[in-house]
């Protein structure tokens, strides 16, 4: 069996033994609430799509003085009253980027912070709530695409402050989107690397328009950005991404690097995958851990 299937396989392992776990949220009886193993402060909230590989985490990280709140998912339920059954702190909402399993509950706030060079793209989707990703809910619960909702940019070094030393960063990480970020709490080293960097294959592909900013959304500007920030992860402890397994261990980093430098040097290398049906995600790079989904268009 090749490297990746064995991997998507532990994948699936994992995603199903989530699903398994008892939806233990009154407000939302899609999501269940995981305490983080090592910080007290983070609650983990997971929607389980109930499609292979495209269940979603949310992250809550609840500061001294301030709360904030990375994602918003499908739009399966109240979100909101979630994150308000677990803390009474003011507010921050902040998305790692555009795509609608990452933006679908930002109707349901005021105001949500948003990569700069991702929002043209979340502004079209604002404006076309036809197109929006479905979640496998009850129609009264599906929470509605609004273009009221306050779209506030931030761009990489954009600080959260959640109190008297926590501070949480965003590290602008392009490739998968233009805009795409992590966010690293420096108070415990966690780094929230969105759809960047995850234990399914980071996807790199045609399909996503490119519309703005198109030279970001490559294996290129992908690897790029990660080798420039190297030094800024050496107090990563652990990643907890947007899909897939959570708590990888940074030298995670480095083989998607590798896998990177791989797809570059020798794009033809490829394996042929066949995970899902879909012709514009055909051909993948494992290198060690590391996958990458790409297409040839989306190299340089």
């Amino acid at each position: 069996m090749s490297e990746w299937k064995k991997l998507m396989a532990e994948n699936d392992a994992f995603a199903a033994s989530t699903a398994a776990l008892p939806h233990n949220c009154a407000a939302n009886p899609y999501l269940t609430v995981i305490p983080d193993e090592d910080d007290p402060r983070v609650r983990h909230l997971f929607y389980d799509a109930r499609i292979p590989g495209a269940s979603t985490w949310m992250h809550l990280i609840i500061g001294s003085e301030r709360a904030l709140l990375i994602d918003t998912g499908m739009g399966a339920g109240d979100l909101r009253g979630a994150v308000e059954a677990l803390t009474d702190k003011p507010l921050d909402v902040v998305v790692t980027h555009y795509h609608g399993d990452h933006t679908g509950g930002n109707g349901q706030f005021e105001r949500v912070y948003c990569p700069e060079e991702d929002i043209p793209y979340l502004k079209q989707q604002m404006a076309d709530p036809e197109h929006r990703m479905h979640p496998l809910c009850d129609e009264k619960d599906l929470v509605p695409i609004s273009d009221q909702t306050e779209v506030i940019p931030i761009c990489d070094g954009y600080c959260f402050r959640l109190g008297d030393g926590e501070m949480v960063e965003v590290i602008h990480t392009p490739g998968h989107t233009p805009g795409g970020c992590m966010l690293l709490d420096h108070k415990s080293g966690i780094l929230y690397s969105g759809d960047a960097v995850l234990s399914t294959p980071t996807l790199v592909i045609d399909r996503f328009p490119n519309t703005w900013f198109p030279e970001l959304m490559t294996i290129t500007a992908f690897r790029d950005s990660l080798v420039k920030n190297l030094p800024r992860l050496e107090k990563v402890t652990k990643l907890c991404p947007g899909h897939g397994k959570q708590g990888i261990d940074k030298g995670y980093l480095t083989e998607m690097i590798d896998c990177l430098g791989c797809i570059i040097q020798h794009p033809e290398q490829h394996e042929t995958y066949d995970y899902v049906d879909d012709p514009g995600q055909r051909q993948i790079m494992c290198t060690g851990r590391a996958m990458v989904v790409y297409s040839d268009s989306r190299i340089r």
